[in-house]
């Protein structure tokens, strides 16, 4: 009696005992269960089972129960009695249940993510998913685009392009680095066939030609290629007038020797200085004619005339000189004035009537006129004997005081008269006219020769 009570308490105790076990399994089952279903809401999951096989009734006491587990599974059995009837459920869950998640899974987990990676989604304006190409309008953008951050790119099929690109009838360049249009800067274009060019873009980005002024200097390039011009004249300006271009591309200013002549180049401006006096860097003064050269010889400026020296082309003053027999006295200012006065024996010839043939005070013709001023001898009485007596010039507005002017061609000149150096001469017309002052803008001479 007491033995067989003794063993039902043991027996109920065992069962208390078992209860508490296999409640305490199943909760921490339960646990595990819901954690590994909260990875599977992550991860993505493959070859998962789970085997349950049960039986209940409305009464359930725990006969016994079995918790056993290790590093690969988990089994839970349960034995239930109900009114004396014997059920078994039995729960397995093994590797490849939700409980634990195989090498595998993970594996297929990562392949997923880059696939879902490698899928690009293209708008309809702007740039892709994956930021390699720009669209427009649904289409990939080609030409000067605007983008998202409110810079202007060149693109080709949506692509943002570098370096040289040809756009609107123009080229531009582009940073390699930052794909910004580059303004007012001097680049470097490395072309496919290995090639190495450097273009200057202005201000608007656009590429140079002709004058450009950058950090200081003023450069020129070539309207063609549009290359930097290095040691060459050229000429920018509709009169002649250009830039002369040393080594580095820089418009020299100043005195410059080009071609074998000098010629001087305004500081300011860079152009060639035409028709005027200036001085040198070193200090000198010189005259540069008509045509941008250095003047030496007689020359006519600002209505008077001037003697610089062949060899020095400096002004010549309080001296005198003797150009093709005639001489000349240089004042202090070197204004040159002819030493004879066979133009002042002209000028008092004034109103004398204009006789054929005539080479008396009594009557003049045109040649006449000048034989007598100048003492010339018979050999120099006709206007095509007087045309041999020195070198043709033909720029008749800086014909000095003293020249003889021509009208008509170099062989069979028609006319002549006396220059008084200041635009105006001294002449006998035409029958029917007397000796007077004539005026080169009214009736304007071929050429004239320094005698």
């Amino acid at each position: 009696m007491n033995t067989k009570k003794h063993f039902k308490l043991y027996k109920s105790g065992k069962q208390w005992l078992c209860m508490a076990i296999a409640i305490t399994s199943v909760t921490l089952g339960m646990s595990f269960a819901s954690n590994a279903q909260a990875d599977t809401d992550v991860q993505p999951q493959a070859n998962q089972t789970a085997v349950v096989t049960s039986a209940s009734t409305s009464s359930t006491n725990v006969e016994s129960s079995t918790v056993s587990a290790d590093s690969q599974s988990a089994t839970v059995e349960v034995a239930e009695n109900t009114n004396d009837n014997n059920s078994t459920s039995n729960v397995t869950t093994n590797e490849n249940s939700s409980v634990a998640i195989n090498d595998n899974s993970y594996a297929i987990a990562a392949t997923s993510a880059k696939a879902a990676a490698a899928t690009v989604t293209t708008p309809e304006n702007g740039w892709n998913s994956n930021h390699t190409a720009f669209y427009q309008n649904g289409q990939t953008a080609n030409g000067y685009v605007q983008t998202d951050d409110g810079n202007y790119y060149m693109f080709k099929n949506g692509v943002r392009q570098s370096g040289v690109q040809k756009w609107m009838g123009t080229y531009y360049y582009f940073d390699p680095s930052s794909y910004l249009r580059v303004d007012n800067d001097y680049r470097e274009q490395v072309w496919q066939d290995g090639t190495h060019n450097w273009y200057m873009f202005g201000n608007d980005g656009r590429i140079v030609s002709g004058l450009y002024n950058w950090q200081g200097s003023t450069y020129y390039f070539d309207p063609s290629s549009y290359l930097r011009v290095d040691n060459d004249y050229r000429s920018t300006e509709v009169d002649g007038r250009g830039v002369l271009l040393g080594s580095n591309g820089v418009a020299l200013t100043g005195v410059q020797k080009w071609m074998g002549s000098y010629y001087y180049f305004d500081p300011v401006t860079k152009l060639r200085v035409d028709n005027d006096y200036r001085q040198s860097q070193w200090g000198s003064w010189y005259m540069f004619g008509n045509d941008g050269r250095a003047v030496s010889g007689l020359y006519n400026w600002q209505e008077s005339l001037y003697y610089f020296d062949p060899v020095t082309y400096l002004k010549d003053t309080n001296t005198e000189v003797t150009v093709n027999g005639q001489k000349y006295k240089l004042d202090s200012n070197g204004i040159a004035t002819a030493e004879n006065d066979g133009v002042n024996r002209a000028l008092s010839m004034q109103g004398t009537p204009y006789v054929w043939g005539g080479n008396r005070p009594g009557g003049f013709d045109c040649s006449g006129l000048v034989q007598w001023a100048f003492n010339l001898g018979s050999n120099y009485r006709t206007t095509y004997q007087q045309q041999t007596l020195g070198t043709h010039h033909y720029d008749v507005y800086n014909a000095p005081k003293g020249a003889l002017l021509f009208f008509g061609s170099d062989s069979a000149p028609y006319h002549v008269a006396i220059s008084l150096g200041n635009g105006s001469y001294v002449h006998a017309p035409e029958p029917g006219d007397v000796v007077k002052i004539g005026y080169t803008k009214y009736f304007t001479a071929s050429y004239y020769v320094v005698l």
